[in-house]
């Protein structure tokens, strides 16, 4: 039986910085877009769009976004730690709220003063959480959920990458839909929480998966080789 969770790939060098680059490209166009507080016309549509939904929805859609916690790494590492059976990978995942707090709010957050849904747009935006006033960009929760659905690629077989990943989309779209942040919010969270997991998978994931490689490799005495040796 296959096992759920196993490190199963290394990130070639070239595509982690291709991500990165795109990803810094998005965060920085959206905050360009946001950075005077404005929310466009076409944004706030989009908003809108997803805040209408229906009510029923919003229990599934809460729990959904519980994917976004700041907590919901740690357990997602202890997991993966506990079924790979090397504590080691609970570090990439525990990388994730120091290096969330200190890009996100650190840093963007003080360049980027955009309120949120309620103040930025308008009353008429249904609130369905306490988030009526304060920074909304970007969206914390999103930033989280990408940052681990990405790691967790890692450790999944690749078909079951759309399930974390879709997972995390779906974070973004529960923050819409409880009119707590604005459409690049999110879509802002999403490039930033991909781009610094996809650094960590290259600076810290590929080094653990190699040390763990060479340990498990059988070691060849003097004895063996000569025996071996025609």
């Amino acid at each position: 039986m296959t096992e759920p969770f196993a490190a199963r790939h290394t990130l070639p060098r070239h595509h982690g910085l291709a991500v990165a680059v795109i990803t810094s490209v998005v965060a920085v166009v959206s905050s360009l877009i946001a950075l005077e507080g404005r929310v466009p016309g076409w944004e706030a549509e989009g908003l809108r769009f997803f805040n209408r939904w229906p009510d029923w929805l919003e229990p599934g859609l809460w729990v959904l976004q519980q994917f976004g916690v700041v907590v919901a790494p740690l357990l997602a590492g202890l997991v993966v730690a506990r079924h790979t059976r090397n504590w080691w990978y609970l570090l990439p995942f525990a990388l994730i709220l120091p290096l969330k707090l200190g890009i996100e709010k650190a840093v963007v957050k003080q360049l980027v003063d955009r309120q949120r849904p309620f103040v930025s747009v308008g009353p008429e935006i249904d609130v369905r959480g306490s988030a009526f006033e304060g920074p909304s960009f970007p969206s914390g929760h999103t930033t989280t959920a990408f940052a681990m659905a990405v790691l967790l690629c890692v450790f999944l077989p690749r078909r079951w990458w759309p399930l974390p990943l879709t997972w995390a989309a779906l974070v973004g779209v529960s923050r819409l839909y409880h009119g707590e942040h604005n459409v690049l919010d999110v879509v802002a969270g999403a490039a930033i929480g991909t781009g610094l997991a996809t650094i960590v998978w290259l600076v810290v994931v590929n080094r653990l998966i190699k040390r763990e490689s060479e340990s498990a490799r059988p070691v060849t005495t003097g004895l063996e080789q000569s025996t071996l040796t025609p």
